[in-house]
């Protein structure tokens, strides 16, 4: 960590002795001396010890211990006789600042650490003791929205109506997103994570008046799984946006065929648009195309159904999707060309999609 870093830096500037910070699993936190990688096994060994500090070879040990619980080893090179008591105090540096932190934990600012990578294992360890805080089975849903939260009291709404319980989790990611980690051993009782997802979003759009999505992971049943859940979310929400735009929910375990067109290469996804279109890729079709086209294959290829619902005469829709297959090459009343073209529109999202940072809304692919 940057602040244990800068402990050992100014205690090396008045002392001038090297040191050396490693957690409990052996690895190097903060240094002021070069990394010695044969000292792995004697850390270790001082750490199944059951004393508080010993000397070996050219280092003073010591553990540095906060809430009853051994957070990192100090080494500390024999380099005056001065060594071991300057060891002491940056002990008693490292502890108090260790406790510090801790007085300052909340479960959101432990979530948000958590989720982004920012714990190591043994702060994980101690900040989950401080809570008070037990393995539970928990799914990630990141609810973003169009605009911005600020100025709307989503975050309480969300705190309020579904993180009740002492297992739940509720934080802002940014100004555009926010984080629920439930704990759904009771919820999946009574409803499915798709059910309590969509409610998610209805509640928030009535009550806290803005336009929501949802994304969300698989269950996992420990916190070093938290952060592969957030991942999981994030990715479900970048792939709705990209090819399910329509849906105001996406789960990481129902993408379907979007995971997979969203991992291929952008050179063979332009290859099969050029296979498909010639040089005529339909990138910007208009809206009366697009709704016919998006409402013929909810009515999987019916003409008949489908010129009722867009109150047209049938043989309107049959000239139209005629004038569609001179434009496209491909007769959509077919299922072959049907299924060609639809997944052609989201190729053709994905290469749309592929160069920017951050997600945008998209128009629904077919």
């Amino acid at each position: 960590m940057k602040s244990f870093q800068a402990i050992l830096e100014e205690i090396m500037d008045i002392s001038r002795i090297p040191m050396l910070l490693y957690d409990t699993a052996a690895f190097l936190c903060a240094a002021t001396a070069k990394e010695d990688s044969t000292l792995t096994d004697s850390i270790q060994a001082f750490l199944a010890s059951e004393a508080n500090s010993q000397s070996l070879g050219q280092f003073h040990y010591f553990k540095v211990i906060c809430s009853d619980t051994v957070s990192y080893v100090l080494l500390v090179q024999q380099f005056s006789p001065d060594a071991f008591t300057i060891g002491r105090l940056t002990v008693c540096q490292l502890q108090h600042l260790l406790e510090s932190q801790e007085e300052s934990v909340t479960k959101s600012g432990f979530i948000r650490s958590l989720v982004v990578g920012g714990l190591t294992p043994v702060e994980l360890e101690r900040q989950a003791k401080k809570l008070k805080l037990r393995p539970a089975s928990w799914t990630i849903f990141i609810i973003e929205c169009e605009d911005s939260f600020r100025g709307s009291y989503a975050l309480q709404l969300l705190e309020h109506a579904f993180a009740g319980e002492k297992l739940d989790f509720c934080c802002e990611l940014d100004e555009f997103r926010l984080l629920l980690a439930k704990d759904t051993t009771k919820l999946l009782k009574t409803q499915s994570l798709a059910l309590f997802a969509q409610t998610l979003v209805d509640l928030l759009r009535a009550e806290a008046l803005i336009q929501t999505h949802v994304g969300y992971s698989t269950m996992v049943s420990d916190f070093r799984d938290l952060p592969r859940a957030y991942c999981e979310a994030a990715t479900a929400l970048r792939i709705r946006h990209t090819f399910f735009a329509e849906r105001d929910t996406a789960a990481y375990d129902k993408l379907g065929i979007g995971r997979l067109i969203s991992e291929l290469p952008v050179d063979l996804c332009e290859a099969f648009l050029v296979e498909v279109f010639g040089t005529n890729i339909p990138d910007n079709l208009d809206e009366e195309t697009r709704n016919t086209i998006q409402k013929f294959f909810e009515n999987n290829l019916n003409v008949s159904e489908t010129a009722r619902q867009l109150y047209l005469h049938r043989n309107t829709l049959v000239y139209r999707l005629e004038r569609m297959e001179k434009i496209l090459g491909l007769d959509i009343r077919k299922f072959e060309d049907a299924m060609t073209f639809k997944l052609a529109m989201m190729v053709l999202a994905r290469c749309n999609n592929a160069n920017e940072c951050t997600p945008a809304a998209q128009p629904a692919p077919f």
